[in-house]
């Protein structure tokens, strides 16, 4: 595959993987009533972070907030890692959607060949939280790069123009105010901690 085949089939699958972090935030909704902030990635919630390797379970699958590191660093083409990561996808968000507050740590990269280095797709690290209790998300990246080159998430399809402040070449991070849907018995979940 030529380095110009090799970008393409990046992009395209980097834009894929935003696209779920960007879809699972709800990113671009009309609904919001505060303007998004910025955000570091930094844990908001008190609580163990769980690590699931490349996996699906953790220790305590009843945490709630519910703190998980994944890697996603197998997402390889010809060992079908790429098959591996998406089948265990619908188990990790199944896992976070019904708690009221969820962090996660995760590192992704994508490639031809997982023992190859030189044919790494795209590779970033990922930081995301909801809170069901205020309706605030937020995502966070750094170390975005595309074929070996750092790249500029405002540059996906679909990147909600109002969250350029916030990111630039290689990295960002915004929080999402109201864009999460409340939850009542997530906010008195809250209010008793």
């Amino acid at each position: 595959m030529s380095a110009r085949q090799r970008r393409v089939c990046a992009l395209s699958c980097a834009t894929l993987a935003i696209g779920l972090l960007l879809a699972l935030l709800g990113a671009g909704s009309a609904r919001a009533l505060s303007a998004p902030t910025p955000w570091n990635g930094v844990n908001p919630f008190h609580c163990t972070i769980q690590n699931a390797g490349q996996g699906t379970t953790v220790p305590d699958p009843g945490a709630d907030p519910y703190c998980v590191r994944f890697d996603k660093t197998n997402q390889n083409v010809t060992g079908l890692g790429l098959v591996d990561f998406l089948s265990k996808e619908p188990a990790r968000v199944a896992a976070a959607v019904p708690k009221c507050f969820y962090y996660q740590e995760d590192h992704w990269r994508g490639s031809l060949i997982q023992s190859d280095r030189q044919t790494v797709l795209y590779e970033f690290v990922g930081h995301y939280f909801f809170n069901k209790a205020t309706g605030d998300g937020g995502v966070w990246v750094k170390g975005f790069t595309v074929a070996g080159h750092t790249f500029d998430p405002r540059m996906l399809p679909g990147f909600p123009p109002q969250w350029d402040p916030y990111f630039g070449p290689g990295t960002g991070g915004v929080i999402t105010h109201d864009d999460v849907p409340a939850d009542p018995s997530c906010e008195a979940q809250a209010s008793e901690s």
